[in-house]
């Protein structure tokens, strides 16, 4: 199948269901990793960041068994020495770190040298201060606990994915640890992160300040879990919905600790049609207005806001958004330089990044292998004069394999 795909201009409607989302569900396999007794995951989906999340919990001695109901993950008592490959997977990578230093064993987490160039460099200095030796290698990254109890000082967060995979090991050590963050980025996935863990019998309390409380030495109960619908990904169709015609997307919860789900606030403030029935979302096409966006707290709506921002009158602003140049791509970068050859009318600012309404023309777009960036295109193609292609469209495997599936059902607008 050739690795691209030309999308015309095009209406949508249709109702869609949610892909399950990796983050909660990576989450969700690392549990299980900890828990001897057995996890059961509910609405489990492959993508290739979750698959690398499985192969490394299957590599260091975890249990796997494919049920009609989800997937069985039962914990080992001891973790296998081994070399676990978190691919490309930043989230799998950080998390991991931690809770393999509960081991006194040296362990080498192997990862893709795109991963490992992004900035990492913040990570043996934090857990430093643990006991832990950290050190960043071309391939991978080398780690020798054991990890004790304590209190940790981050004065140069740069997410949430460490701070994650702290909250883990913390609350299997003995003892309290205290964790403070100097201007807090992403919190509310660390939020997420402590939700699930205290739903299996950890003791995490986390203020809005940055401050987190861990009550160490628990043991995680057995039981069951269900990975929720991802808004990361949905905030694409909830987009073009806004700006082609109307979409239903069910199996999204308004109640979820995903940052994401602020993509309703935004739509609202643009001008969308937005209904929130029990268990599903509907948005639909209406004239839309500039908005301002700080997204500190959800920067995976960076691009989605782009998308939204193009077909907006006036000149729409998107704040915070620096830390992503280390994403996938230089997101901020990349997203610039290639919309620009469509027409966009997007700039870089001093403090932010400007965003005026466009007709975009015919052109080819890279998204540098980010599967975020070929969702973006792809949204923005749909309101474009003469269509667009987008190349290297597999990129979409690292969260949404459906993506463009899903999006020719609704549109019929897509030629590959």
């Amino acid at each position: 199948m050739q690795d691209s795909i030309f999308i015309k201009s095009s209406s949508v409607n249709g109702r869609i269901l949610a892909y399950p989302s990796k983050s909660h569900i990576q989450r969700a396999l690392l549990l299980g990793l900890l828990n001897r007794n057995g996890l059961l995951i509910k609405n489990y989906a492959h993508c290739s960041d979750s698959d690398a999340m499985m192969n490394c919990i299957r590599t260091l001695g975890s249990g796997v068994e494919i049920l009609e109901s989800g997937i069985k993950i039962t914990g080992p008592e001891k973790f296998t020495v081994s070399e676990p490959d978190c691919k490309d997977s930043g989230l799998c990578l950080r998390m991991l770190i931690p809770v393999l230093c509960l081991s006194g064993d040296e362990y080498f987490i192997r990862c893709s040298k795109t991963l490992i160039s992004r900035y990492n460099e913040y990570i043996p200095r934090i857990m430093k201060q643990l006991g832990v030796c950290c050190i960043i290698k071309s391939n991978g990254i080398y780690v020798k606990g054991p990890i004790h109890s304590g209190e940790v000082k981050i004065e140069d967060p740069s997410g949430s994915q460490l701070v994650s995979g702290l909250l883990y090991a913390l609350s299997k050590v003995q003892g309290s640890s205290k964790i403070i963050i100097k201007n807090p980025v992403s919190f509310p996935y660390i939020e997420m992160t402590a939700d699930i863990l205290n739903r299996f019998g950890a003791d995490i309390q986390s203020e809005r300040n940055g401050t987190i409380h861990i009550n160490g030495g628990k043991e995680f109960n057995t039981g069951e879990i269900t990975a929720e619908g991802d808004w990361s990904s949905a905030s694409f169709f909830l987009v073009v919905a806004a700006i082609c015609g109307e979409i239903e997307v069910c199996g999204l919860d308004t109640d979820s600790f995903q940052p994401d789900k602020a993509i309703i606030d935004y739509l609202i403030k643009a001008g969308a049609m937005v209904k929130t029935c029990p268990g599903s979302i509907v948005v639909r096409k209406a004239p839309l207005q500039s908005f301002e966006a700080d997204i500190k707290d959800h920067p995976d709506l960076f691009l989605p806001l782009v998308v939204l921002a193009l077909n907006c009158a006036g000149k729409s602003r998107i704040y915070n958004f620096e830390r992503l140049k280390y994403k996938e791509s230089d997101r901020p970068s990349a997203v610039i330089n290639e919309l620009s050859k469509a027409g966009a009318q997007i700039r870089l600012e001093k403090d932010h990044i400007s965003i005026e309404k466009s007709e975009l023309r015919y052109a080819e777009l890279n998204p540098h292998n980010d599967h975020r960036l070929a969702m973006a295109f792809a949204a923005a193609a749909l309101n474009s004069e003469s269509g667009i292609t987008i190349s290297g469209i597999s990129c979409v495997d690292k969260s949404f394999p459906d993506f463009f599936n899903i999006l020719k059902r609704i549109t019929y607008g897509s030629e590959k």
